[in-house]
């Protein structure tokens, strides 16, 4: 439910030990990093690797992010939307408090709430 997977930009398991994302940054450090890589996407791609590398690294932060990523999915689990019983009011709620407690910016919650929205339209008419 997190808009961005960490473990997945470093290509490692949740289960993964420090030295194994250590490993896996460098490798995707080299291949991405811009004096190596001409790709416009190179920057973008640089990062994301910082940023996972950054609070996969920290034994603080990490504990959080699974704790939040953990979080999110069993309160989707729990109040998965039943489309039939809720208002679209009460589906949007819902959907706002799960992608606030995934952590997820502002900007990109309206994104996702305005495409939910255009697809429940679709849905009930």
């Amino acid at each position: 439910m997190v808009n961005v997977d960490h473990y997945q930009i470093l290509g490692v398991s949740s289960l993964a030990s420090s030295r194994e994302i250590t490993a896996a940054y460098r490798k995707l450090a080299l291949q991405y990093h811009p004096d190596r890589n001409k790709s416009p996407f190179a920057n973008d791609m640089m990062l994301k690797i910082n940023t996972a590398y950054g609070i996969l690294s920290d034994p603080r932060k990490r504990e959080e992010y699974d704790y939040s990523v953990h979080s999110a999915n069993a309160i989707y689990r729990r109040n998965r939307p039943n489309y039939s019983s809720h208002s679209n009011n009460e589906v949007v709620s819902l959907l706002f408090k799960l992608l606030t407690l995934a952590r997820i910016s502002i900007t990109n919650i309206l994104r996702v709430l305005k495409a939910i929205i255009k697809i429940i339209q679709g849905k009930l008419t």
